[in-house]
């Protein structure tokens, strides 16, 4: 008769192979299916912008790690500071694995900071995951009035935006420090912003990702001055830039404050829309090993882009402390951002 400990190991040993089977069987399922497909993914910015550079860096590789190898186009889709992209996903969009996004990470808190016109729910989204953590900055021309962060509680400031995080941002800094930034809006995208303060129509740009400052052409040859970051913690790249809830006057003010960064924890968040188990999976495989592709990361680092994988389980954890948060925090959070009560 065989002993205990040998049947066990003869079960564990069945169990691997059945377990080896399904994964064999649900890889050839998956390439039976992305063979000769299209997949999309969609940015929420114009061409040249900083989260479609990140968006077509995942495009050109994520391909080879999807069984099936299916073709991979970027579609751009910029407007209403990203809002018209995510209710896109989650509303008309293919639910088969077809598509995915990178999306402005301030739109994972939508729903609960400005519903107004907001078309999704959160848990209707599923993550990949995030490319990177996003250094955001607020960042002047080095001739500009203002000087230090002191400066800009005494001295009025026009700044630009293009909307998403360069709208809210700003709004919300001046209304929880009372600090004196002129917003001038309606630009499309961190190129056109930044073209604007290389022309001195504008003098600086509150919410925009250091990235986006690096990538792009458009403020080639201007000398910036960056004042503040947002984040949980100071970015490695910018270690003597304080951040802004540095300047809390209170701890109500700086728990708004560090509310509203935690978005940049997340950073270039990548999802798709509530699609079968099997093709999240597939996907959600597909897009880590595209992230953690040595190839990957060498072109990443010429275009000079970070990356660094964050887990979807990762990303979650930070949406639910957002979302967990006091009720009047969340309130006043709200308020901050929006300018409504």
């Amino acid at each position: 008769m065989a002993s205990i400990a040998g049947r066990m190991a003869a079960m564990a040993a069945a169990l691997c192979l059945i377990g080896s089977a399904g994964a064999t069987r649900a890889a050839d399922d998956a390439a039976e299916f992305y063979k000769g497909k299209t997949v999309t993914v969609y940015t929420p910015d114009a061409s040249g912008g900083g989260y479609d550079a990140y968006g077509r860096l995942v495009a050109n590789f994520i391909g080879a790690h999807i069984p099936g190898k299916p073709s991979v186009i970027v579609q751009n889709m910029p407007g209403a500071n990203g809002l018209i992209q995510v209710n896109h996903l989650y509303n008309t969009a293919p639910r088969d694995g077809t598509v995915l996004a990178i999306t402005q990470h301030g739109m994972l808190f939508a729903p609960i900071f400005d519903p107004r016109e907001v078309r999704f729910k959160v848990d209707g989204l599923r993550w990949l995951g995030s490319v990177t953590p996003i250094t955001v900055i607020g960042v002047f021309r080095k001739d500009a009035a203002v000087q230090k962060v002191q400066d800009l509680f005494e001295k009025e400031v026009i700044i630009g935006g293009g909307g998403g995080t360069q709208y809210y941002l700003p709004l919300a800094v001046n209304n929880v420090l009372k600090t004196k930034m002129k917003l001038v809006g309606g630009y499309n995208g961190s190129n056109e912003v930044l073209l604007a303060i290389a022309r001195s129509e504008v003098w600086g740009v509150v919410g925009l990702g250091l990235d986006s400052l690096m990538v792009s052409r458009a403020g080639s040859g201007i000398e910036y001055n960056i004042l503040f970051q947002f984040g949980a913690v100071r970015s490695k790249h910018l270690p003597d830039v304080p951040l802004i809830q540095e300047f809390a006057k209170t701890e109500e003010d700086r728990e708004v404050l560090e509310a509203i960064c935690a978005s940049c924890s997340i950073g270039r968040i990548f999802f798709t829309p509530n699609i079968p188990d099997d093709r999240y999976e597939t996907l959600r495989k597909a897009f880590q090993e595209t992230v953690e592709d040595p190839a990957f990361v060498e072109q990443a680092k010429k275009q000079h882009l970070d990356v660094g994988f964050l887990p979807p389980a990762e990303v979650q954890k930070i949406i639910s402390r957002v979302y967990s948060r006091p009720e009047a925090v969340l309130k006043r959070t709200a308020t901050a951002m929006t300018g409504k009560p």
